[in-house]
């Protein structure tokens, strides 16, 4: 970071860039340095990603609802995934133990999402 703002034209030290973050309640977490209470935003990964794949049993879509079926105790861990993603057609997550309701805007939306994270395949479900 001291090199970064260096480049800026900005001169610091480590050890004063380290107290100002501090006082203003930055963090550092594996995406990057993060201020306090923005919950970190990830791309959306490609089609079923290794984690959701082991974990996942069963995905349907209704309207602007997919439900996903996972392994026991699994739903809040795949749940709190969806939630940091960065795309504005979701809109959030509720997860129980095995299974997860996924809010979108619209139908388009839910099949597109329900397709790029979990493979889900339309023409094997009933509609």
């Amino acid at each position: 970071m001291v090199a970064l703002l260096a480049e800026e034209g900005i001169s610091t030290t480590q050890a004063t860039l380290s107290r100002d973050f501090l006082a203003l309640g930055v963090i550092k977490t594996p995406a990057g340095y993060q201020l306090p209470g923005i919950a970190a935003r990830h791309p959306m990964p490609p089609v079923a990603t290794g984690f959701f794949g082991d974990v996942v049993h069963q995905v349907d879509v209704g309207e602007t609802i997919i439900v996903v079926r996972t392994a026991t105790a699994h739903a809040d861990a795949v749940a709190l995934r969806v939630d940091e993603l960065s795309d504005p057609d979701l809109l959030g997550t509720i997860a129980g133990d095995d299974t997860i309701f996924v809010a979108t805007r619209s139908p388009t939306a839910a099949k597109r999402i329900a397709t790029t994270l979990f493979g889900y395949d339309a023409s094997n479900h009933r509609n």
